[in-house]
């Protein structure tokens, strides 16, 4: 068997790992959270081999447990439900009910198209699953008699040699307490992410396997509970970023206490903006990516998000502080207690192949900014 899991850092080509490293004779699966991914996966096989090798399939987890571990499966969990004949017709993006509903005046009424966890009907509607629901629903679907996920497995080892799992850190609650019940089970899987890119989309910020309550799980004991898995924790392969320029990884080191290393493919430095006319004229390119902390929209300058930025590559890049970080530039600087604050701020500094010009946030909110025909003026 052969189980494990890459610690990656960004930009060090998690997905170009995975693509350039399958077996195109073997049975593959490759699964990832988002559809964005599924893209990069398709382009990066394209490459690679000019299309998608025959014995290989790309499909978001999602799709993956529908089709392979509930799907066929369709006659058992309506019979454990006690629903004869029970067919699915597919998956629903809607979001579930909710127990109650919320008044005008405050108070709160029960929600009639609610059912209990208890019940089938808590899990579909018109016979098609709520996608929310897919992995508590396999979870569930077990007695002395009927293991659903025991059954979904040994299908899995029956058709797939092996099973690759990309941005591993986007698994959060049940998918995650799926994800190791599969990890438990297959006899072949690699998966690949980054520690310090969890938390930082505005879903799945919150439980295992980060989070225990109010309180953060740190990398030490991530690995340690990976290795409990049985799987075999490697943080070399991709140490390395070929995105970011060997002073950005050091900055990040030095200031985030985040183990990062540059492939020196591409050189780029941090540069602090406190110069009006510098400023002006870096907000004014648009071949220069200014990543603020939210709400991108309310400014007129070509902007991204800090979170949203995840997954994207720039030339350059401008970041604007927040208050908590005004004083990033001192030798005294001490990271705020927020674990999301810093690894968003990881994110938004590993986006760039070439310069990281910054900001503060006093002397961007001390400009008066004004637009005119689209540009930005003092």
């Amino acid at each position: 068997m052969d189980k494990r899991v890459i610690l990656a850092v960004a930009g060090s080509g998690k997905t170009y790992y995975i693509c350039n490293n399958i077996n195109e004779n073997s049975r593959n699966i490759i699964i990832a959270y988002t559809n964005q991914n599924i893209k990069n996966i398709i382009n990066e096989l394209t490459k690679k081999y000019g299309h998608i090798p025959d014995n290989t399939l790309v499909m978001t987890f999602h799709s993956f447990i529908y089709k392979f571990m509930i799907r066929p499966f369709d006659n058992a969990i309506g019979e454990f439900y006690g629903v004869s004949n029970f067919v699915s017709k597919g998956v629903s993006i809607i979001s579930p009910p909710v127990p109650s509903i919320k008044l005008p005046d405050g108070n709160y009424r029960k929600n009639h198209n609610y059912f209990p966890i208890s019940t089938l009907n808590h899990f579909h509607k018109e016979h098609k699953y709520y996608s929310d629901y897919l992995s508590k629903l396999i979870l569930r679907v077990k007695n002395r008699k009927l293991s659903l996920i025991n059954m979904a497995c040994n299908n899995l080892n029956k058709f797939f040699d092996y099973i690759y799992i990309d941005e591993m850190q986007d698994f959060r609650e049940d998918n995650w307490k799926l994800l190791l019940e599969i990890i438990k089970r297959v006899n072949n899987i690699l998966l690949v992410g980054d520690y310090n890119q969890h938390s930082v989309s505005a879903l799945n910020n919150h439980g295992i396997p980060f989070q225990v309550g109010k309180k953060y799980i740190g990398y030490e004991n991530y690995k340690v509970n990976l290795s409990k898995l049985g799987l075999n924790v490697d943080e070399t392969s991709l140490l390395k970023s070929r995105r970011c320029s060997k002073e950005i990884c050091e900055f990040i080191q030095k200031k985030l206490n985040i183990n990062i290393e540059s492939n020196e493919i591409n050189f780029g430095h941090i540069i602090y903006l406190d110069d009006e006319t510098e400023i002006i004229k870096i907000l004014n390119n648009d071949k220069v990516m200014k990543l603020v902390w939210e709400k991108p929209e309310n400014y007129s300058f070509v902007s991204n998000s800090w979170s949203y930025s995840k997954g994207d590559t720039y030339e350059n890049t401008c970041i604007i502080l927040t208050d908590k970080y005004d004083n990033l530039d001192k030798d005294n600087f001490s990271m705020p207690n927020s674990v999301i604050s810093v690894n968003k701020l990881y994110v938004a500094l590993t986006r760039s192949k070439g310069n990281v010009y910054i900001i503060k946030k006093a002397i961007f909110d001390s400009l008066n900014i004004k637009i005119e025909n689209e540009q930005i003026i003092f």
